[in-house]
């Protein structure tokens, strides 16, 4: 008898610790799946007064008005006026360049893959379900680079392309010998200095090193490279203390800020003569969303 009780105590133990574990699960997707709303979620569109000199980058597109990074984000970015058009870019399998923040659809797409590991026909079968105004954009597809070099010189917008990782650096001159193609202007930014490094020995299009900080090694790789700029997190206040921002500008280095959506965020920044701005949804024009 007293063997039987005590299996049946740990039999109890057992199923209350299987049962704390698929709760913390369950908790864990809920949590995960707010985050992905929130994380795709964007702020909406505020219409600022022109100022000289400040140049507004749509960020993935104008995503606050259409799914970020496809052809119709880009196209509202072009009717909205921003000088320029950040995208991010990944070759799948068979060497073709396509539009993506993420290294996989599952954030974007009906389907879930790594873009590096399909054919471009393959991924041509997904389509868009998240996003901006959905619902106005029906049967969207993964935006190609080439579509997008297409809208920015439709839209006469700059091309801001973001190189992603540190994979295919050796098919770089396939990038740039395109961007000449179409005839755009080209800004390349990257958070891997490699990467700019050896957009560099390409290219003399203006490049940006992205940094979530301002530090004394940041400004020394930017300072190493031609004709490079710091593109920062304007978001984080480390940012305007002890004078970084002067710092990068009293060495030569131009200056950007990311993803800016608040206009007294903006005010400061111009304040502070960071006149290069990332947003999701800040614009000069009023456009209908």
């Amino acid at each position: 008898m007293s063997s039987a009780k005590k299996w049946s105590k740990k039999k109890k133990i057992a199923i209350i610790v299987l049962s704390v574990f698929f709760v913390l699960i369950f908790l864990a997707v809920i949590a995960g799946v707010i985050a992905l709303n929130m994380y795709c979620k964007t702020a909406d569109y505020q219409i600022v007064p022109t100022q000289e000199g400040v140049t507004l980058i749509a960020h993935r597109g104008f995503r606050a008005a259409a799914p970020e990074n496809t052809t119709a984000a880009f196209e509202e970015a072009g009717k909205a006026g921003y000088w320029g058009a950040e995208c991010d870019i990944y070759r799948t399998a068979d060497g073709v360049w396509v539009v993506s923040h993420d290294i996989t659809t599952y954030r974007m797409m009906d389907k879930s893959a790594f873009i590096e590991k399909k054919t471009y026909d393959e991924l041509m079968t997904y389509k868009i379900d998240n996003g901006s105004n959905l619902e106005k954009y029906p049967d969207l597809k993964l935006c190609s680079f080439e579509e997008y070099l297409e809208i920015c010189k439709k839209y006469n917008m700059a091309a801001v392309i973001e190189l992603k990782g540190k994979n295919n650096t050796e098919h770089y001159d396939e990038v740039v010998k395109l961007v000449e193609q179409y005839g755009v202007e080209a800004v390349y930014i990257s958070f891997h200095f490699e990467n700019l490094q050896k957009i560099r020995a390409l290219s003399e299009d203006d490049v940006y090193y992205l940094v979530q900080k301002i530090d004394d090694e940041a400004i020394e790789l930017a300072k190493s490279l031609e004709n490079c700029g710091i593109d920062f997190n304007g978001q984080k206040e480390e940012n305007f203390e002890n004078s970084v921002i002067q710092n990068c500008i009293d060495n030569g280095l131009k200056v950007g800020a990311w993803t800016i959506n608040d206009t007294e965020l903006l005010e400061k920044l111009v304040n502070n003569s960071v006149t290069v701005i990332t947003t999701d949804a800040i614009t000069y024009w009023d456009v209908q969303v």
